[in-house]
């Protein structure tokens, strides 16, 4: 190596090997060769930016036409020594560069190659490094290319997501739709069961009011049984139905009367006839005619009263078992109560238990002629008002009554009344008031 030719700045002690050098930084010095003054190597730091690591001088007074004493082969290997050097001293191989420069004066010149070492395995490599326009040229190009690509992407994305969306839309609104229905049908549904707890609240309900009722029914009824006035209850009963078959003969016995008086109105008529011819036919002209519309109107009078006959023995006819067990005083049984009710058209107090007691208070009293005492004992009001009760047929207007007599003024007359009362009358009446009172 002829390296006594050349030297270097700042002084340092060179590297005993080096990477060989490559053929491109051989060739261009080779072609810097004539005039070429120095050898400048630096490392780059980043683009633009580099540290300069050593000066060769190639010969000492430079000229246009002068050649180094070093060959271009020295001064590669000179080179590569100094940047074995920085990479013995950093431990950091990198890209480095070498710059020719050539004379001062108008023929100085400048050229550089770039030597990659960064692979570390030992073998220098020459790159080349585009210029700032080069660079934005290329970069511009490049994000050219990224563009389209992504317009591209974009278009695909959007043919493959624009129907994705549709599809997305027409099934979302099949599932609005179902679960509206379902909806609908949790609603109907709800409905139904409400309908359902509705209805057997009601049956529960009416299985409650029948209860209750048959229950008054059989207090009702034992209430009357145990004061006795049971037998008396159910003579007063046959005595009502009884008045049917009685009317009915008093309608024929009637009948018979009207035909008698008839008679002897026409030979009373012909007694009385006096006068001369003209006013004899005149009067017997108007007798016929009254006497013609009295016989229509008895006729008619006397259909209605048979009609109505007829209805009261179809409606009042009871078993001979039940008259016989009724007329004797016999205990009735519970088949033979219900058809004196049913016939004698008190079936209904089935449901008003309180008006069939009232109905045989009444009767009591009735039979025991007490109302001339009641009328006594009693203001006009509570007379009024205890005529009323006694004639109700609903339970819940007896009570409503019964707290109005037992509110009015003057009541200790009703306790004056009980005094003329047996026990049996006295039971009720308090049963009464226990039943206002509540």
């Amino acid at each position: 190596m002829g390296f006594e030719f050349l030297s270097h700045t700042p002084g340092f002690e060179l590297p005993n090997n080096a990477p060989s050098a490559p053929a491109d930084l051989v060739s261009l010095i080779e072609e810097c060769h004539e005039g070429l003054s120095k050898a400048i190597v630096s490392k780059m730091q980043r683009r633009g930016k580099y540290e300069q690591i050593a000066t060769i001088i190639c010969q000492e007074n430079p000229s246009k036409k002068a050649h180094p004493s070093a060959t271009s082969e020295d001064i590669a290997d000179y080179c590569m020594l100094c940047m074995q050097y920085e990479i013995d001293k950093s431990d950091d191989p990198g890209r480095y560069r070498v710059m020719l420069i050539g004379p001062p004066g108008r023929g100085r010149f400048e050229r550089s190659k770039h030597i990659d070492l960064s692979d570390g395995d030992g073998e220098a490599r020459t790159t080349t490094l585009q210029t700032e326009g080069e660079l934005i040229e290329q970069q511009s190009q490049y994000i050219g290319e990224l563009h389209s690509q992504i317009v591209t992407m974009c278009e695909t994305v959007n043919s493959m997501v624009v129907p994705l969306l549709k599809e997305n839309k027409e099934m979302m609104k099949i599932v609005s739709d179902s679960q509206r229905k379902l909806a609908e049908i949790e609603r109907d549904r709800m409905n139904h069961d409400l309908q359902l707890k509705l209805h057997a609240d009601d049956l529960k309900m009416e299985e409650a009011k029948e209860e209750m009722k048959n229950q008054r029914w059989k207090e009702t009824m034992d209430t009357i049984k145990e004061s006795g006035a049971i037998e008396g209850f159910m003579k007063a009963i046959l005595k009502k139905l009884n008045k049917g078959k009685e009317e009915d003969d008093d309608d024929d016995d009637d009948d018979d009367d009207d035909d008698k008086d008839d008679g002897g109105g026409k030979g009373k008529s012909k007694k009385q006839g006096t006068g001369n011819a003209a006013d004899v036919v005149e009067r017997i002209k108007k007798k016929e005619k009254s006497d013609k519309k009295e016989a229509e109107s008895s006729i008619v009078a006397k259909a209605k009263a048979q009609s109505s006959a007829k209805k009261m023995r179809k409606r009042v006819k009871l078993n001979k078992d039940t008259e016989r067990a009724i007329s004797s005083g016999e205990e009735l049984t519970q088949a033979q109560m219900e058809e004196v009710f049913s016939q004698s058209a008190m079936e209904k107090v089935k449901e008003n238990p309180i008006a069939l007691m009232v109905e045989v208070f009444k009767m009591t009293i009735d039979e025991r002629g007490q109302w001339p005492v009641i009328e006594e004992t009693l203001t006009e009001d509570q007379l009024v008002l205890f005529k009323r009760i006694l004639e109700t047929e609903q339970d819940g207007a007896i009570e409503k009554l019964l707290r109005k007599l037992y509110n009015m003024k003057g009541a200790r007359r009703l306790l004056k009344l009980e005094q003329h009362l047996d026990e049996t009358q006295k039971g009720y009446v308090d049963k009464l008031l226990e039943i206002a009172m509540k």
